[in-house]
C-alpha cells in the first residue's frame, strides 16, 4: 500500500535504516507523473513493477532506479570515458540510498554494425576463440588430412618405434654464408661448440678444415649434435631426448635423423606442416580466430563478411529451377552458353544431380556450383574443372573496360558475400583448425539449438573432458555451453551465433542481453528489464522466469516491468503503479507479494489476478466463409517450408506460435511486401519468396501497425498527430479579435510563424548542455513554457487562451468542443474520441509524444489508421481494409488490453479484417480464427500446425499454443510458473558471501585458487613482485570492469578501451569494480588541484550558466543592445567596406553537425563558416565526431554603404537565429560582435554568450593571452615556423614549462598568476569571480559555496552543479586536505596528496555493493593521516561494499578483516597463497610453521638500530652541517634548518607540513645553483646556503616514471646495458663480424630485428578495429635479427640475457665487476625478480623509483671516483635527496634497503630521506620533523636530533608513533 506520510526525522531514520537493512530506499520519486512517494526496495530479489499504460513504470524503473544507479558508476570513470556513455538525466528524486551500479536490459536495437553479432555480444565468440587455440586439430588446407604437431617425445616414440637398434644421427641444418672462406667457416663451427659437420654425405670435424677439399654447394649444412645407437633403455632414452630438444633449439625447429649410411633421412619439424603435401600451415592463436581482431579479419572485407560486388544469389534468381533448367541466368544468354555446357559436363563428372532444383542440392553440391573446384579458377578451365559461377564472374571483371560488360555487372551487383572468405569473415588460416569435425565459422552457422547438441555430443566430450587437457578447456567449454543453454532457455534456440546483431528484434535483442548479463556473473547489481516476456510464446516463458532467477540468485536485484500475467505471478514483490493513467497515475497502489483477494481494491493488477475482473471471451465467433480468403501457397522465404495457408476476411485473424516459427516471415515478409508489390507499392525490403497469393482483390487499404517509433520530435502532440490541432487553429482565427488583427491561422502555430515564441521556437523549453552533466530543459524565460508569444495568448476561445487548450487532457478537451455549437469544433471531437476508445483519454493535447510509452505510441498509431475511416460502417459492396498488427498488446496492462479487444471488434463489425502476430492467450482467446505456426523456432520451424477457432487449437496435441489455451480455460486466473529447481543453490548462495577466484596464472601467479569475503576489508600484501597488483588489478580489478562493460550497450562499449580477459580459469561472485590506482599522473604545467579534481570543471559550468558579466573596464554589469543601437554600429562599419553577417549555430561542441546544416538551408541559409572556412549548406560534409567545432551561419553579406532597410532586417533575421547574438564578419577577418544579450552601457563594448571555454587556462578562448593560461610568463616562447602546427608548438612550449625550475619562471603581471583573461575575471557570481574563488583554500571554498544563493531558473540550473562541487570539495576535507588551495600547481604536490586526491575524487559516487581496488593509498602518509584515512575506507566498506587492498602498511594490515599474503618470494619465486585468512599472530607458531613473510615479520619484530648503534653528530661549529637560512616556499615562511653531513637524515612529519618544499624547492635549487654558473634567473627562494662545498653533487631521486616506451628498461636506465653490449662486442665471432657495441643495441640499426624495429612486437592496424600489438613473427619477440643472436656468450646471445632475471644475471656476471656492482645494488633494493629487459611502462612506481635510486648512486660513485683520479682527494662525496624511497616495499625489502642507505653513508655520502615509514624513522642518525599540521599551520620544525631525542617533544605528531617502534 502507499506509504504514510511521516515527519522529517521519522523518515530519514526510516531511510538509513533501511538502507542499512540491505534495501534500496526512495524517498519523495517526482519523476514525470510519480507524485512523490517514498518506496523501499529489497536487494537480492525479483522485483515487478506493473500498472496501466502511462501509470509511471518507466518513470519509476527506468527514468529513477537505472538512471540513479548508472549515473553514479559512470562517475567512478575517467571524464573522457564518460562522455562516450549516454548521459543519463538526474532523477527527480530528493534521497536515494543503498543503490547498487544498475544495468538495464531493454527492448531496443541500437545496433547499426553488422561487425556485432549474437556471438560477440554474448561473449561465446570470444570463448570460441580460446578454445580453438587451445584445442582445435589442424588439418591441411589441400588434402583435408589431419596435421600432428611434432615435439621430442613424438621424435622419440617415432625413432624407438621404427629405428631401434639401429645407429643413427641426430642432426640439424645451418646457413652456409654466401662467399665464406672453408677455413673461416670451419672456424665459425668450432667457435659454436660444434664438432662434426656433414658435407655431401661425408663427415668432417670442424677442427680440421683442412681434410676438406673444395667448396660447399649447398646452401645448407648438417651439423651432428649426437650419433646414437638407438635403444629403450632408459639411458638411452635420456640421451636421445637431449639431443633432440638441443638440436630443435639450435635447429630453429627442424632436426634430421639421418642413417649412418646417409640413405635415408627423415625430418621434424616443430612447425604444423603436412608432409603429403609439403605446405606448412600457421599456428592457432586466439587472435587468429576473431574477426575484430586484425590478426585473424579477413583482409578484403576487414571481418564484416560481405564486400561490395557481385551478389552471386542474383545470378540465381529463381532457384526451384535445375541445372538443366537453366538455374544460372547469366548462363541462358549467348554470353553465358559455353559456361552452361562446362556446367553440366562437369556436373555430370561430380555426380551432381542435374535434373534436381537447385533449392534441393546438398550444401556442398551448392558451394561447388557457386565457386567450383579448389584453385585458380582460371587453371581449372585450361584442364577441364568446373570453374564456378563466381571464376565466370572475375573473368568478366577483367573485361570491365567494356561499357556493355560493366552494364552486364552492374545487374548483379550489390552487398554480398565476401568472395575472399566466404562470409565466414575470416582469414583462411583459422579455416585449418577444427572441433568436434567443423571449423568455427561452421559451428557459428549452426542453430543454437544444433549447435549445443553437438556440445553435449560423446565427441565433444571426449575432446573437451580429456584428462589430458588442462583445467583452462573444461572451464572454456562450460562458459560455451552454459551461454548456449541460456539462450535456448530464453526461447533463442534457433538463432546463429553470425546473426547479425543489427537484424534483431528488440525482444530477441533484450533476451540475447539477458543472456549476456548473466554470463558475465556480476553480483551486487541492479538489472532493470523491460517486458522480457515480449515475442515469447508462453511455452517459453516459464524458462525464461528461470533465466530471471538464476540472475536474481547470483547476487542481483533484478527489476522488471511487466504485465505478463505468469512473470507477475513469479516476482518476489509486486510493486503496482496506478490507479489510473498519465496525471491519473503515478502513486503506488501496492507492493508486496502477490496475494489473491476476493474483494475489489485500488489495484487494477491484483484485481485482474484474482479474477474479480476478467477479459471476456465472445459468446459467439463470427463465421468463416472460405470464398473470401487471401490464399497463400507456396510460401518459402527464411524457415518457411513451402506452406500454403488461408487468412479468411472479415474477420479477427491470430497468427501465433513459438518464437521463430516463422510469424513475422508470413505477415511481413510474405503477406504485406507482396500485397503492396502487387499494387505497385514500394516497401524497405524486398517481399519474400511465394508462388502465388490469391483473394487480394476483396480488400481495401492494407494497413501495418507495427512497433517502429511514432516520433522522435517533442513538436509532435497527440492534437496534432489526430489531425485535429488544424481545426482548433481555424476555430481560433475566426475570433473577432483575431480577424480584426489580420492574423491567420498559422499564427496559432507552435511549429512555425510569428505567433510562437521567439526565444525557445515554440519548444515552451531550452535545452542548457551541461557538458560534464546530463543535459537538462528548463522551461523558457519568456513564455514560461506556454510556447507562444504573449500576444498570441491574449486570445481567447470560449474563456481559453492556445496554451490552456493545449494542457487540457484529451476527456476534458472533448467535453470543451461538444459545448461549441460548430462544425470545426465538432470534427475536433470526433477525432479526439478515438484517443479514448483505446484508453488514452488521460492525454495532455499538447503532450509531446517522445514522452510516451510504447504501448500509447502503439495505440495512438492506430488512432491515426481508424482517423482515416472514421465510425461509420462499411457498405455492403464496399471492400473493408486489411488491418496488419505486430504483436499490439506491446506494453500493455491486463486493463489496456481489454480495451484494446473492443477496438478490434469494433473494426471487424465495421468490415475490416484484423490480422495480429500475438502470444498473449487473452487475444488469441478472443479471435475468430488462429494460424498456429511451429512446431518449433528456427529450422525446425515454418510449418503449419493448426487452423481454426480457438476451441479447435485447443483439440491438437501436437499445439503448444493449444496446451496453453487449455491450462487458461480450464483455470482461468491461474496462470502460475513452474518451481525452479535448486540444483545450484548452494553455488549461487556461495556468491552472496564471497569473491572466489579459480586456477589464475596471469603473470607470475601459479596456478592459485583463494576466496575474498564480500563487504568486508581484505589486504593483499607480500614481498614486491610477489604478484600482488596482478592479482588486484590484472584479475579482480580487470576481469570486474570488463563484465560490467560488457553488460552494457554496444555503444558504449565501442568507446571505452576492452580489458582482455585475464589468464584465470574462473571468477565468480564478482561486483563491478572501481581501481583507485598508485600510478597517479599529476598532470602537466597546468594542472592543479581543482583540475585533478574536476572541481574546475564545474566551477566552469556554473560560471557560464548561472555567471553575471561585468564590463572589465567599467565594472558595471553589461546589458543587452537595443535593435536600433545595433543597426547604427553596423552601418558606421559599412561606411568603410563590405562585411558579412553571421549568426552562431554552434559555439564549440562536438558532433558530426550534419543535422544542423539541413536545418540551416530549410532555413533558407545557403553558406556557412565552418571553424573560420565557408562552406555551402548543401552537400555538406559531415565533421569529426569528437572534436569541437563553430559554426555560423551567413545571413547576409552587406556592400559599403548599403541601405539602412536591408539591413534592419537582416539583423533582425541573424539575431534570431543567433538566439540574441550574431557577427560581422569584416573583409579582414576581424569579428564584431552584435548581442541584443550582451553589451556595456558605458562604453558599449559587446561580449558573447557565456561558454565554459571562457574559463579555461587551457583553450585560447579563456588563457591570459601574456602568460597563455600558465600565471607565469615563460622565459621562451613558441617556436610556429618550426612546427607543422599552431597546436604542436603549443604541446612543445607546455612540455618545456612543465619541466621548467622555479628558475626559469616569473609572475604573469597581467593576470597576477590567475592565468584567464579579463574578460574571464570579470564573470562574478554572488560577487566573486572564479579566480577568487579558486585562490581559497578547500575548508574556505567550502564555506563560501555554501553561502551562495539563487533563485528561479538560476536555481534549478545551478543545483546538480553546485552539488557536484560541494561533493568532491568535503571528501577533498574528509582525507585531510582541507589546507590545499584550489589552485596549486599539481606538480608541487607530494606523492600522498596526489594519492589522496585521487581517493577523493573516486569516493564521492555513494554507491552500494561496489568492489574498490585500492593501489597502495597511505603511500605518502603520516601514521597519524593514516588512521584517518583507514576511518575512511572502514565507512566505505560499511555502506555495503567491499574493499581490496593491496598494502605493506602494518596498521592497514592489522585493521584488514581479511589477509592474502603472496610469496614467498618475487618473480618466479612468488605467486603463491602463503597466508589467508584473519591475520592471528602467534609467534611461535608463526615461525615454524608458516611460509609467509609478512606473519614472520609481525612475529619477529625488528630491534632498531638495527646496527645497534648510532652515528655521533658532528658539533655544530665543526663545519660538518649544511645549514640554509630564510627558506620560504610554499608554507616555509624564513625557515632555518641545519642538516649533519655525512649521515642518514629523515625529514618526518604530517602529510602537507612542508617536508617535500624543503627538499624539492629548497635544497636542491639551492645545491643546483651554487653549481651552476649562470645565476642570474635563479630566484632564490632561501637567504644562503653553507656546506655546500662538501660534495661533488647533490642528486634527487624522486617518484617520476623512468621511462614512457616499451623501449626504456631496467638494464638502459641503469646504464648495465652499455657494458653488456660492449662485453658481447668482444666474443672473438663478433671480432671477427666486425660486430661494435651498437651491434647490440635493439634502439638502432643494425643487430636489431628489422621486421619490428628492435621492438619484439609488431602493430597491427585496420579500419574499423582497435590496434593490436603482436609478436614480430620474424624474432618471435627477440628483438634482434637471427646473426646477432648466433653470438653467443657463456652460452647465452643476448636476447637470453636480456630475459633474466636480475638475480639471475648476478651469478651469470659476478666475473664482471663493471656489471655485477650495478647488478647487486637493484638485487639488494628489492629488485632480483625484474627481468633486465623489462619494458619501464609496466614497472610499478616503486620499482621505477629503486632503479632510479640506483642509477643516481651509480652516477653519484662514478662522480667521486672521477674527482679521486683527478687528484682531489677532498669533498669527494655527493648529497642525495630520496623521497619516500619504501613505496611498494614489503617490510623484508624496507631492511634491505635500510642497509643500502647505510653503505651509502659510509663511503660518506650524506642522505636526506623524505620518509613516514617508522622503520626507516628508527635508523635515522638525525630526524627533522615538521609540523606541528599542513598547509598554512605547517611549514614549521617541531623537534629534530636523533630519534631518541625526538621522542620527547610533546608538539611533535610524529613522537607517539615513533615511541612505538623503538620501545619494542
Amino acid at each position: 500500500m502507499p506509504s504514510k506520510k511521516t515527519s522529517k526525522t521519522d523518515q530519514k531514520k526510516n531511510n538509513l535504516s533501511s538502507w542499512k537493512k540491505g534495501k534500496i530506499s526512495l524517498k519523495e520519486v517526482s519523476q514525470n507523473n510519480l507524485k512523490g512517494f517514498d518506496l523501499d526496495l529489497p536487494q537480492g530479489k525479483l522485483i515487478v513493477v506493473t500498472g496501466p499504460s502511462g501509470s509511471g513504470k518507466s518513470s519509476l524503473a527506468f527514468q529513477t532506479l537505472y538512471a540513479e544507479g548508472q549515473r553514479r558508476y559512470i562517475e567512478t570513470f575517467s571524464p573522457y570515458t564518460r562522455q562516450f556513455f549516454d548521459r543519463m538525466d538526474k532523477p527527480m528524486v530528493k534521497e536515494v540510498h543503498g543503490i547498487p551500479p544498475s544495468i538495464a536490459i531493454e527492448q531496443g536495437n541500437n545496433i547499426r554494425t553488422t561487425r556485432s553479432t549474437v556471438g560477440t555480444l554474448t561473449g561465446i565468440n570470444d570463448y570460441l576463440k580460446i578454445l580453438f587455440a587451445h584445442t582445435a586439430d589442424a588439418f591441411c588446407p589441400n588434402c583435408d588430412e589431419p596435421i600432428v604437431q611434432v615435439n621430442p617425445e613424438k621424435v622419440i616414440q617415432f625413432a624407438l618405434d621404427n629405428l631401434c637398434d639401429r645407429s643413427v644421427f641426430i642432426c640439424f641444418e645451418i646457413p652456409v654464408p654466401k662467399e665464406i672462406e672453408i677455413n673461416d667457416f670451419f672456424k665459425f663451427l668450432s667457435s659454436q661448440g660444434y664438432l662434426r659437420v656433414v658435407i655431401e654425405k661425408q663427415i668432417y670435424r670442424t677442427d680440421e678444415p683442412e681434410a676438406f677439399n673444395g667448396n660447399i654447394n649447398a646452401s645448407y649444412v648438417h651439423i651432428i649434435q649426437d650419433r646414437i645407437k638407438l635403444s629403450k633403455s632408459k639411458k638411452n632414452r635420456s640421451r636421445l631426448f637431449e639431443a633432440i630438444e638441443t638440436s630443435f633449439v639450435l635447429g630453429k625447429g627442424k632436426i634430421q635423423i639421418v642413417e649412418q649410411d646417409f640413405k635415408k633421412i627423415w625430418s621434424f619439424s616443430k612447425a604444423l606442416r603436412c608432409d603429403k603435401c609439403d605446405i606448412s600451415i600457421k599456428g592457432a592463436s586466439a587472435g587468429l580466430f576473431s574477426f575484430n581482431n586484425p590478426i585473424g579479419a579477413c583482409p578484403e572485407c576487414r571481418g564484416f563478411g560481405r564486400t561490395l560486388g557481385i551478389d552471386l544469389m542474383k545470378a540465381l534468381p529463381d532457384q526451384d529451377l535445375s541445372l538443366r533448367e537453366g538455374v544460372v541466368k547469366p548462363f541462358q544468354g549467348e554470353r553465358g552458353a559455353e559456361c552452361q555446357q562446362d556446367l553440366i559436363a562437369c556436373a555430370k563428372i561430380r555426380g551432381v544431380d542435374i535434373d534436381s532444383p537447385f533449392r534441393k542440392l546438398s550444401t556442398k553440391d551448392k558451394e561447388w556450383v557457386l565457386y567450383g573446384e579448389k584453385g585458380d579458377p582460371e587453371a581449372n578451365w585450361e584442364i577441364g574443372l568446373w570453374y564456378g559461377v563466381q571464376g565466370f564472374f572475375s573473368w568478366l571483371e577483367r573485361k570491365a573496360y567494356k561499357m556493355h560488360v560493366r552494364v552486364f555487372l552492374s545487374r548483379y551487383r550489390s552487398y554480398t558475400t565476401c568472395p575472399s572468405c566466404r562470409g565466414s569473415r575470416l582469414k583462411p588460416d583459422a579455416l585449418n583448425f577444427k572441433i568436434v569435425g567443423l571449423n568455427l565459422p561452421e559451428l557459428w552457422r549452426l542453430p543454437i539449438k544444433e549447435f549445443l547438441r553437438i556440445w553435449n555430443s560423446q565427441s565433444a566430450d571426449e575432446c573437451f573432458h580429456n584428462k589430458e587437457r588442462d583445467r583452462t578447456v573444461h572451464i572454456m567449454w562450460e562458459e560455451v555451453h552454459s551461454r548456449l543453454q541460456y539462450l535456448n532457455r530464453v526461447g533463442l534456440g534457433y538463432l546463429t551465433l553470425d546473426r547479425s546483431a543489427r537484424s534483431l528484434s528488440g525482444g530477441e535483442m533484450q533476451r540475447v542481453h539477458l543472456t549476456t548479463c548473466l554470463g558475465a556473473s556480476l553480483v551486487n547489481t541492479l538489472f532493470v528489464l523491460d517486458e522480457p516476456s515480449i515475442g515469447l510464446h508462453p511455452r517459453d516463458t516459464d524458462q525464461l522466469i528461470d533465466v530471471m532467477r538464476d540472475l536474481r540468485d547470483a547476487g542481483n536485484t533484478v527489476l522488471v516491468v511487466e504485465h505478463e500475467e505468469s512473470v507477475i505471478r513469479a516476482s518476489d514483490q509486486l510493486v503496482d503503479i496506478g490507479p489510473g493513467r498519465g496525471e491519473d497515475g503515478g502513486e503506488l497502489v501496492y507492493q508486496g507479494p502477490v496475494k489473491s483477494s476476493k474483494n475489489p481494491s485500488e489495484s487494477l493488477t491484483l484485481d485482474y489476478l484474482s479474477g474479480i475482473k476478467v477479459i471476456e471471451v465472445p459468446e459467439k465467433r463470427r463465421t468463416i466463409r472460405k470464398t473470401n480468403c487471401l490464399k497463400i501457397r507456396g510460401a518459402k522465404e527464411n524457415n518457411l517450408k513451402d506452406i500454403d495457408v488461408d487468412i479468411p476476411l472479415g474477420v479477427f485473424t491470430c497468427v501465433t506460435g513459438v518464437s521463430g516459427s516463422g510469424k513475422s516471415t508470413l505477415v511481413h515478409n510474405i503477406l504485406y511486401r507482396n500485397l503492396m508489390k502487387i499494387r505497385g507499392e514500394i516497401t524497405d525490403e524486398s517481399p519474400g519468396v511465394v508462388k502465388t497469393i490469391n483473394g487480394h482483390n476483396n480488400i481495401g487499404q492494407i494497413v501495418l501497425v507495427d512497433q517502429s517509433p511514432l516520433s522522435k520530435n517533442p513538436r509532435s502532440t497527440p492534437v496534432v498527430y489526430v489531425g485535429a490541432f488544424e481545426f482548433i487553429r481555424k476555430l481560433f482565427s475566426e475570433i473577432p479579435e483575431v480577424k480584426d488583427a489580420g492574423h491567420l491561422p498559422g499564427y496559432f502555430s507552435f511549429n512555425s510563424g510569428v505567433g510562437r515564441c521567439g526565444r525557445c521556437w515554440g519548444n515552451g523549453y531550452e535545452k542548457v548542455e551541461m557538458q560534464f552533466l546530463s543535459d537538462i530543459y528548463v522551461k523558457c524565460s519568456e513564455c514560461e513554457g506556454k510556447r507562444y508569444s504573449p500576444q498570441v495568448l491574449e486570445f481567447k476561445l470560449r474563456g481559453k487562451s492556445i496554451h490552456q487548450i493545449l494542457e487540457l487532457t484529451v476527456d476534458s478537451a472533448i467535453t470543451f468542443f461538444k459545448s461549441l455549437d460548430d462544425k470545426k469544433a465538432e470534427k475536433v471531437a470526433i477525432s479526439l474520441e478515438h484517443l479514448t476508445e483505446v484508453g488514452l483519454g488521460y492525454l495532455r493535447l499538447g503532450q509531446p509524444l517522445n514522452t510516451l510509452s510504447g504501448g500509447e505510441s502503439q495505440r495512438i498509431k492506430l488512432v491515426g489508421h481508424l482517423l482515416k475511416k472514421r465510425s461509420q460502417k462499411v457498405q455492403k459492396n464496399a471492400k473493408g481494409d486489411l488491418l496488419l498488427f505486430d504483436e499490439p498488446t506491446t506494453g500493455l496492462h491486463f486493463d489496456d488490453i481489454n480495451v484494446l479487444l473492443k477496438v478490434f471488434h469494433k473494426l471487424v463489425d465495421h468490415g475490416h479484417s484484423v490480422l495480429v502476430i500475438e502470444h498473449n492467450s487473452d487475444v488469441i482467446n478472443c479471435s475468430d480464427y488462429v494460424i498456429d505456426l511451429g512446431p518449433e523456432g528456427g529450422e525446425e520451424g515454418g510449418q503449419i500446425i493448426s487452423v481454426g477457432t480457438p476451441e479447435e487449437i485447443r483439440k491438437n496435441r501436437k499445439s503448444y499454443t493449444g496446451k496453453f489455451l487449455t491450462q487458461v480455460a480450464t483455470n482461468p486466473g491461474k496462470r502460475k510458473p513452474k518451481p525452479k529447481a535448486d540444483k545450484n543453490t548452494k553455488a549461487l548462495s556461495d556468491n552472496h558471501e564471497m569473491i572466489t577466484i579459480r586456477g589464475a596464472r596471469e603473470n607470475n601467479l601459479k596456478n592459485i585458487s583463494l576466496s575474498i569475503p564480500h563487504e568486508k576489508f581484505t589486504v593483499v600484501t607480500g614481498l614486491s613482485g610477489s604478484g600482488k597488483s596482478t592479482l588486484a588489478f590484472d584479475i579482480l580489478f580487470a576481469e570486474g570492469q570488463r563484465r560490467f562493460l560488457d553488460s552494457m550497450s554496444a555503444y558504449a562499449r565501442q568507446f571505452v578501451q576492452q580489458m582482455e580477459r585475464p589468464d584465470v580459469d574462473q571468477v565468480d561472485g564478482l561486483p563491478p569494480t572501481v581501481a583507485i590506482e598508485q600510478r597517479v599522473s599529476r598532470g602537466g604545467g597546468k594542472s592543479t588541484v581543482s583540475t585533478v579534481t574536476e572541481i574546475y570543471h564545474f566551477l566552469r559550468l556554473l560560471y557560464a550558466k548561472v555567471g553575471t558579466q561585468f564590463c572589465p573596464k567599467c565594472n558595471v554589469p553589461v546589458e543587452k543592445q537595443s535593435h536600433t543601437s545595433i543597426l547604427t554600429s553596423v552601418e558606421n562599419i559599412l561606411k568603410n567596406g563590405n562585411a558579412k553577417l553571421l549568426a552562431p549555430l554552434v559555439r564549440g561542441r562536438k558532433g558530426f553537425h550534419t543535422d544542423t546544416a539541413e536545418w540551416a538551408l530549410r532555413q533558407g541559409i545557403k553558406k556557412l563558416v565552418v571553424n573560420g572556412s565557408i562552406v555551402k549548406s548543401e552537400g555538406f560534409i559531415k565533421l569529426e565526431r569528437y572534436k569541437e567545432h563553430s559554426i555560423d551561419a551567413i545571413v547576409a553579406e552587406f556592400k559599403k554603404g548599403q541601405k539602412s532597410k536591408t539591413i534592419s532586417e537582416a539583423i533582425e533575421r541573424a539575431i534570431q537565429l543567433g538566439k540574441g547574438t550574431a557577427k560581422l564578419l569584416k573583409t579582414n577577418g576581424e569579428q564584431i560582435i552584435l548581442s541584443t544579450e550582451m553589451s556595456c552601457p558605458g562604453c558599449g563594448q559587446a561580449f558573447e554568450e557565456l561558454d565554459p571555454r571562457l574559463f579555461s587556462y587551457n583553450s585560447p578562448h579563456g588563457w591570459c593571452p601574456e602568460c597563455r593560461g600558465y600565471g607565469y610568463v615563460p622565459t621562451f616562447k613558441p617556436d610556429y615556423e618550426r612546427h607543422d602546427s599552431v597546436v604542436s608548438a603549443e604541446l612543445e612550449e607546455e612540455m618545456k614549462m612543465a619541466k621548467a625550475k622555479n628558475v626559469e619562471k616569473e609572475l604573469c603581471l597581467s593576470c597576477n598568476g590567475s592565468r584567464i583573461n579579463a574578460v574571464a575575471r570579470n564573470v562574478r557570481i554572488n560577487e566573486i569571480s572564479i579566480d577568487c574563488l579558486s585562490d581559497l583554500s578547500v575548508d574556505d571554498a567550502i564555506k563560501r559555496i555554501e553561502k551562495l544563493k539563487f533563485e528561479g531558473v538560476q536555481k534549478i540550473i545551478s543545483r546538480d552543479i553546485t552539488k557536484e562541487i560541494y561533493q568532491r570539495l568535503t571528501f577533498l576535507s574528509e582525507v585531510g586536505l582541507g589546507y590545499l588551495g584550489l589552485n596549486r600547481s599539481a606538480t608541487t604536490l607530494s606523492g600522498g596528496e596526489s594519492q589522496r586526491i585521487r581517493l577523493a575524487a573516486q569516493l564521492g559516487s555513494n554507491l552500494r555493493g561496489v568492489l574498490y581496488v585500492l593501489d597502495e593509498p597511505t603511500i605518502g602518509l603520516h601514521p597519524r593521516d593514516n588512521d584517518k584515512l583507514l576511518e575512511t575506507l572502514s565507512k566505505l566498506r560499511d555502506q555495503g561494499n567491499s574493499l581490496v587492498v593491496v598494502e605493506h602498511d602494518d596498521s592497514t594490515i592489522l585493521k584488514s578483516d581479511h589477509l592474502i599474503d603472496l610469496g614467498p618470494g618475487a618473480g618466479n619465486k612468488g605467486g603463491e597463497v602463503v597466508y589467508e585468512g584473519q591475520l592471528k599472530i602467534d609467534e611461535k607458531k608463526s615461525l615454524k610453521q608458516t611460509k609467509s613473510p609478512t606473519v614472520t615479520a609481525f612475529s619477529k619484530k625488528v630491534k632498531h638500530p638495527i646496527r645497534g648503534s648510532r652515528r655521533k653528530l658532528p658539533k655544530i661549529a665543526s663545519g660538518g652541517w649544511i645549514e640554509v637560512k630564510g627558506a620560504s616556499i610554499n608554507n616555509l615562511n624564513n625557515l632555518d634548518v641545519r642538516i649533519p653531513i655525512g649521515r642518514l637524515t629523515v625529514l618526518s612529519g604530517v602529510s602537507g607540513s612542508g617536508k617535500s618544499s624543503l627538499m624539492r624547492g629548497i635544497l636542491k635549487p639551492a645545491f643546483d645553483s651554487t653549481a651552476s654558473k649562470n645565476t642570474k634567473t635563479t630566484i632564490k627562494k632561501w637567504t644562503s646556503i653553507k656546506g655546500e662545498k662538501n660534495f661533488v653533487a647533490a642528486y634527487e631521486v624522486d617518484q617520476s616514471p623512468i621511462g614512457k616506451t616499451s623501449r626504456s628498461t631496467p638494464a638502459t636506465y641503469v646504464k648495465v646495458f652499455d657494458e653488456i653490449r660492449k662485453l658481447f662486442s668482444t666474443v672473438p665471432e663478433s671480432r671477427i663480424r666486425g660486430y661494435d657495441a651498437g651491434h647490440f643495441s635493439f634502439n638502432t640499426a643494425g643487430g636489431r630485428c628489422d621486421t619490428c624495429g628492435g621492438n619484439g612486437q609488431i602493430k597491427l592496424e585496420m579500419n574499423f578495429l582497435p590496434t593490436t600489438w603482436v609478436q614480430c613473427e620474424e624474432c618471435k619477440g627477440a628483438r634482434y635479427n637471427p646473426a646477432t643472436l648466433e653470438i653467443f656468450l657463456n652460452g647465452k646471445n643476448i636476447s637470453d640475457v636480456m630475459n633474466m632475471s636480475i638475480s639471475e644475471a648476478c651469478e651469470f656476471f659476478k666475473t664482471y665487476p663493471r656489471i655485477i656492482t650495478t647488478l647487486e645494488l637493484l638485487r639488494d633494493t628489492g629488485l632480483g625478480y625484474l627481468s633486465l629487459g623489462q619494458p619501464s611502462t609496466t614497472l610499478s612506481g616503486g620499482e621505477a623509483q629503486r632503479i632510479k635510486l640506483v642509477a643516481e648512486i651509480r652516477k653519484g660513485q662514478g662522480r667521486a671516483k672521477s674527482a679521486i683520479m683527478k687528484g682531489k682527494t677532498r669533498n669527494n662525496a655527493n648529497l642525495y635527496l630520496i623521497e619516500e624511497p619504501t613505496i611498494g616495499l614489503h617490510q623484508n625489502d624496507v631492511i634491505n634497503l635500510i642497509e643500502v642507505l647505510h653503505a651509502l653513508v659510509d663511503e660518506g655520502h650524506t642522505v636526506v630521506v623524505i620518509e613516514h615509514n617508522l622503520n626507516i624513522m628508527a635508523e635515522a642518525d638525525y630526524i627533522i620533523d615538521m609540523g606541528p599540521e599542513a598547509g598554512p599551520k605547517g611549514g614549521k620544525i617541531i623537534a629534530k636530533g636523533a630519534p631518541e631525542k625526538v621522542l620527547s617533544s610533546k608538539k611533535s605528531r610524529t613522537a607517539r608513533f615513533l615511541k612505538e617502534t623503538l620501545t619494542f
